[in-house]
């Protein structure tokens, strides 16, 4: 088991909600044989009448489960490969019914508010407040660690994660859906992993790499923005707490050192050895995930 030598708080592409139709990476309700072999995945809210007899919290008007409209503009020339990856008008290579949700409701079945509204109708607005992490109290900043390493040791509630591609999704007996659990603060993690990892082209040929589907295009500040608003409400959902917010953190005050690099924060450097986070900080016990970059991209398997 390693320790890590940086931990990132940053980064999402496949749980957007883009134009109100939700699209999560993946759904524990649709990682079955049935939702994958129809390609549906519009899971039921309240179920009053037996399965499916409330798709996407339809019987209360918060959505309906319609087919996807996937962005059909060509790739520029930087990206030859049309057709290989299964991040491609994402995310029909697995579903082509999701969940539409309505107003202000959200969520891959419409059962929680989109950012910045809450109440059972989602009609209230919530401020959450983002403050300076160095300004924080030392009570403060010891719930912020802790909240973090509750994440790190969290099943996820609501999604799965995929161990291989959409090809191999139902296993090698066509019946085994290839998913697995993971903790929300990893699953934050293989979020970023998946939307920057190399293009799987086959065995024996090298892995095209020239694109990064998150850095490099005018996306780049929103994605993050709203990855990071993703790990922001897992937490605060886990924590039974709307009031929870991500501090930031303003990197050109300590100009040449990290000042947020102490035992009370993120962690201090060992004393024993340079690459690793010091003993005394609680992340100096977190396993690292997604760091097999190599046998992902020659193997053609994913982060599990």
């Amino acid at each position: 088991m390693k320790s890590p030598t940086l931990l990132s708080l940053g980064y999402m592409f496949l749980v957007l909600l883009f134009f109100q139709q939700a699209w999560a990476q993946f759904p524990r309700e649709c990682a079955t044989i049935e939702a994958l072999r129809n390609g549906v995945c519009c899971p039921d809210l309240s179920p009053l009448s037996g399965p499916g007899s409330d798709r996407c919290g339809f019987s209360s008007g918060r959505g309906r489960c319609e087919v996807v409209i996937a962005d059909s503009r060509p790739h520029s020339h930087h990206y030859p490969h049309d057709g290989r990856d299964d991040r491609e008008a994402w995310p029909t290579r697995f579903f082509n019914r999701t969940c539409r949700c309505s107003g202000n409701f959200s969520g891959h079945n419409c059962g929680t508010c989109r950012p910045g509204w809450g109440g059972a109708a989602c009609d209230q607005r919530v401020l959450t407040v983002r403050r300076n992490l160095l300004d924080l109290s030392t009570e403060e900043k010891n719930r912020f660690v802790q909240a973090l390493d509750m994440a790190k040791h969290t099943t996820h509630p609501q999604f799965v994660i995929a161990t291989r591609r959409s090809e191999e999704i139902l296993g090698p007996d066509g019946n085994t859906p290839q998913f697995e659990n993971i903790s929300i603060y990893n699953y934050f993690v293989w979020t970023h992993y998946y939307s920057v990892k190399k293009t799987f082209l086959g065995a024996g040929q090298e892995s095209f790499g020239e694109v990064d589907f998150s850095h490099e295009g005018p996306a780049f500040l929103t994605w993050h923005r709203y990855h990071l608003l993703q790990l922001e409400r897992d937490i605060q959902e886990m924590l039974q707490d709307p009031s929870f917010s991500l501090p930031y953190w303003n990197f050109a005050t300590g100009k040449n050192t990290c000042d947020i690099c102490t035992d009370d924060l993120m962690g201090s450097r060992s004393n024993f050895d340079s690459t690793l986070i010091s003993p005394n900080s609680v992340f100096s016990q977190w396993r690292v995930v997604c760091e097999s970059l190599e046998d992902y991209d020659t193997l053609g398997t994913l982060c599990n």
